[in-house]
């Protein structure tokens, strides 16, 4: 407070000391005038303490909304820098990147592996160069016993060859990336060795985005000939295709889900084939929906329970002839045949 008090008071001071000496060279009487002198050094008093007031709020402010952004930046792991000839590195991309001192293009492109050094750096003179936005992700170069850190820069170009931009470390992202893409081939890998199962995947659009051996098998068509092409072309016969085509699409705006059947479906040829049919709908790695089906070949099961049928049909009517010929009259003497 008393910091805050001191130059205004100090300025009031000077005015009434410098005012009286110019009155007393004047030869004015100071009684005179010394009520007006007073209510101006008091005037420019609080003027310059609302002044200094209003500078220290609007200081302080501007602290606490740097320190908020400084928070929110070590919490996304994010950090921004300058460019103008050299480098400038905000406190949360020095901490990214290790403390570094480098402010040239060379050293910060040391800092990153090899591998990813030329794409770094096309990026980077493009970016200075021609103004195209820079959006590279590249991994630090880093002893081979450290966990790997990928850092995502982006930037954008200014006048006179200036550019700005953040760094953001992305390492926990990759990471469940490559856990997925683990995740997703040993689901490949599981569906590929089973030999009975037949898995298709398709696309918003229902075309075909995988396609295992066991669906080769089951409909006809090889991985090169399903690829691309829709559902409804390869497997759905002719008088089930709208509305397969609708309950899918309704599905995949939130609607209700495809149960679990037994299908009757076409192969190739255009022969029937029974299946018992299994969807799932999911998300991939760019939160784009895909459906999946799996397809049990039912055929040999219905063969048997057609064959069952037939039997029992045959048996039936046996048992009904029988029934009718033991019921009609005998003549007399003779016994039933």
């Amino acid at each position: 407070m008393y910091a805050t008090l001191a130059r205004p008071a100090l300025r009031a001071g000077l005015y009434l000391l410098c005012a009286g000496a110019w009155l007393l060279l004047l030869g004015t009487g100071l009684a005179s005038v010394l009520g007006l002198l007073l209510l101006s050094a008091l005037l420019i008093f609080f003027l310059e303490r609302r002044h200094r007031l209003g500078r220290e709020h609007l200081r302080q402010g501007l602290r606490r909304t740097s320190q908020q952004l400084e928070q929110a930046q070590r919490d996304a792991a994010l950090g921004n820098w300058e460019y103008d000839r050299t480098f400038a590195w905000s406190p949360g991309a020095r901490r990214i990147l290790g403390d570094t001192t480098e402010d040239d293009l060379e050293g910060l492109l040391n800092r990153f592996h090899p591998a990813d050094r030329g794409h770094l750096q096309r990026g980077l003179e493009a970016l200075l160069q021609q103004g195209t936005d820079l959006a590279v992700n590249a991994r630090l170069n880093l002893p081979s016993n450290q966990q790997t850190v990928w850092l995502a820069l982006r930037g954008e170009a200014q006048d006179n060859g200036r550019a700005f931009g953040t760094l953001q470390d992305i390492s926990s992202q990759k990471r469940d990336e490559e856990a997925l893409r683990a995740s997703e081939l040993r689901f490949r890998q599981l569906f590929e060795q089973t030999p009975r199962i037949a898995v298709q995947g398709y696309d918003r659009q229902r075309r075909v985005i995988y396609w295992n051996h066991a669906s080769e098998q089951l409909y006809g068509y090889t991985v090169e000939q399903a690829m691309g092409r829709r559902l409804e072309e390869l497997i759905i016969p002719p008088a089930m295709r709208a509305q397969v085509v609708a309950d899918i699409n309704n599905w995949m705006i939130g609607g209700q889900s495809l149960p679990a059947s037994e299908l009757t479906l076409q192969r190739r040829d255009g022969s029937p084939v029974t299946v018992f049919s299994s969807h799932l709908l999911l998300r991939n790695l760019n939160n784009q929906l895909e459906l999946y089906c799996v397809d049990i070949d039912f055929s040999a099961l219905k063969y048997a329970r057609d064959a069952l049928r037939q039997s029992e049909n045959r048996y039936q009517e046996l048992l009904d002839t029988l029934e009718k010929r033991t019921s009609q009259p005998q003549p007399a003497g003779r016994e039933p045949s």
